[in-house]
């Protein structure tokens, strides 16, 4: 490709129409065929290229947002693009891209989808919430608590619950919803910049000297 050193992992998107290879970079996104022939491009992010692409309610999400820069993009793609679909300087859409925030990239953090609401954590202790079909805000910035430093490691989700782990090694709990509330906070008392893993019903939590796993007790 013509791209410079990036950090984003490529995504297997599964859509409706077809299985694409989604890549983000500095000088394009590009989505690939499984024969690696291109599909579409999409111009228009931030440099060190980090938040990986996902999927959810029919769409792909990019992210970009390298500090200080501007724009510091999100886009929300719609399968069956082709071509160049670069949004032009007035355009926040067109036939491909549902929706995009010019402000609302993320640097280290990939966003989470959980529901009908696109979460955005930023790299300074941040929350954000929009619709994840319109893009159009839910909740504007949230502190996460007084006590959050910065936040390397990208949230989930399960039972009603956003978990973001920072990497002092504190991992706080925010009700998923139309309001922002924190419910509660638990500490490894060890750095933590590694994404945990969610997986048979376990969640994996990597910090500097140590794993843990943590799951419901079952027989």
């Amino acid at each position: 490709r013509d791209e410079v050193e990036n950090w984003a992992t490529p995504f297997i998107w599964e859509n409706e129409l077809r299985t694409e290879i989604v890549t983000s970079g500095l000088r394009k996104v590009r989505s690939y065929d499984l024969n690696g022939k291109e599909l579409w491009e999409l111009s228009g992010m931030t440099v060190n290229v980090t938040p990986t692409p996902f999927a959810s309610h029919g769409l792909v999400f990019i992210n970009s947002g390298y500090p200080g820069a501007s724009p510091r993009p999100v886009y929300a793609i719609r399968p069956g693009a082709s071509g160049d679909i670069s949004l032009k300087p007035d355009q926040t859409s067109n036939e491909f891209v549902v929706w995009y925030q010019p402000l609302l990239g993320t640097y280290n953090t990939s966003s989470l989808v959980y529901g009908d609401i696109y979460y955005t954590l930023l790299d300074r202790g941040f929350l954000l919430a929009h619709d994840v079909k319109t893009g159009k805000q839910v909740y504007g910035r949230q502190r996460i608590s007084a006590e959050a430093a910065g936040f390397t490691s990208s949230p989930w989700a399960y039972n009603g619950k956003i978990f973001l782990l920072s990497e002092d090694g504190d991992t706080f709990v925010v009700a998923a919803g139309p309001e922002y509330k924190l419910l509660g906070k638990n500490l490894l008392n060890e750095m933590a910049l590694a994404t945990p893993g969610v997986v048979r019903g376990s969640v994996l939590i990597l910090t500097q000297s140590k794993v843990y796993r943590i799951a419901k007790n079952t027989k």
